[in-house]
């Protein structure tokens, strides 16, 4: 899934909503740097706005759906 985050509100939103999911590594790249979706400072430093491919690794697919829909705003296509 991709997500596009054009501010500092958008990237403050999308981390914590991604900490509210404890049991999860959640995962954000561009190109070959991945960082934690958990991490404020993390998604910052991709700069913005920002394309980013959203990895979520989980064994419970009900926790990952829940995800997803929790971050359907900032969903965009795969071209960006």
């Amino acid at each position: 899934m991709k997500i596009r985050l054009n501010n500092s509100a958008d990237a403050k939103a999308v981390v914590s909503i991604a900490n509210k999911f404890k049991d999860c590594d959640i995962d954000g790249s561009i190109g070959r740097c991945i960082i934690d979706l958990k991490s404020i400072l993390g998604v910052l430093s991709f700069g913005l706005p920002k394309v980013i491919d959203i990895t979520v690794r989980s064994d419970d697919k009900a926790l990952v759906k829940e995800f997803e829909d929790s971050i359907m705003f900032w969903r965009c296509n795969d071209d960006g």
